[in-house]
């Protein structure tokens, strides 16, 4: 009943210039980036017969970025409004953007990999076969399902300081925090060691040589690994600072951490947005590709 009344009052409840500037952001992203993806899923679903690897990781990318964005809508509510979805709901969706997010981290390392062992090895690549691939494939998708797990867990619903009731992340203790943080700052660091590895050893491969130069696919892959960093290092940094300042018991430097963190996730929505118009811009890769220049 409690609860009832904190939504019923936060309908009429004034919303804040912040909440005005996020729900506004959120709104550009919904725009700019469903429709954008769904027109990358449309044209990369006519590839799923041919058996290509790329197109697929690019796919499921697509997807992924879509769904992380698909329901901006409730959460411009949210911050609108309140939010009166109710805690299973809360805890679904928020699965969902973690589900998402997880996949595209995991989408970006597969990529990488695979230009590595398809350019420079590729007999080793096709010994996989397709069957491999849609295993890989798979993979990928249930390992982001079981890492997004602790979200069920740490979304729940409470009450912001104008008030409104919203979906919100919310930790039992510190503890949980700083291992919660550090869990995502391993997996950035093992992300960006693996693809320093593999891009390293791909461009020192075959930078020297013609071939890379009409590689036109693989100068694409790299243009979505190099924007995923440049989206994903701030929130990671804003992460380090957190858990410093928890360790230390550094208030001025905890807030000024916590102060950021609504700009570092608003990036990563960004970078969702931003993959569908490097496929338009790389469009001739894709043709190339289409066209059997670039066997995967």
């Amino acid at each position: 009943m409690q609860q009832l009344n904190s939504s019923n009052s936060s309908l009429t409840s004034p919303v804040t210039a912040e909440y005005l500037i996020g729900s506004s952001f959120l709104a550009v992203c919904f725009i700019l980036g469903v429709p954008a993806n769904i027109a990358v899923v449309i044209y990369l679903a006519g590839w799923l017969k041919r058996g290509s690897f790329t197109p697929r990781l690019m796919l499921s990318l697509a997807i992924s970025d879509l769904l992380t964005l698909l329901f901006l809508p409730v959460w411009i509510w949210a911050l609108l409004h309140g939010w009166v979805f109710g805690l299973v709901f809360c805890k679904l969706l928020s699965y969902v953007v973690y589900l998402s997010l997880y996949c595209s981290i995991l989408c970006v390392m597969l990529m990488s990999m695979q230009r590595y062992i398809q350019v420079l090895h590729p007999e080793k690549w096709n010994k996989l076969g397709r069957k491999g691939q849609k295993i890989l494939l798979s993979g990928m998708w249930m390992l982001s399902a079981v890492l997004s797990c602790y979200a069920l867990v740490q979304r729940t619903l409470s009450l912001d300081r104008e008030g409104r009731l919203q979906c919100s992340l919310r930790y039992r203790n510190d503890v949980e925090r700083v291992s919660t943080l550090i869990w995502e700052i391993i997996l950035f660091v093992v992300l960006f060691f693996t693809l320093t590895y593999f891009y390293f050893h791909l461009y020192q491969g075959v930078n020297s040589t013609a071939f890379f130069s009409s590689n036109s696919l693989t100068k694409l892959v790299t243009r979505i690994v190099a924007c995923f960093f440049i989206f994903w290092v701030p929130i990671q940094i804003s992460n380090v600072m957190i858990v410093s300042a928890l360790l230390t018991g550094n208030e001025n430097l905890l807030k000024s951490a916590e102060s950021g963190d609504n700009i570092t996730a608003a990036l990563t929505l960004i970078n969702s947005c931003v993959n569908p118009f490097l496929y338009v811009f790389s469009a001739r890769a894709l043709r190339q590709h289409q066209h059997g220049t670039d066997n995967t």
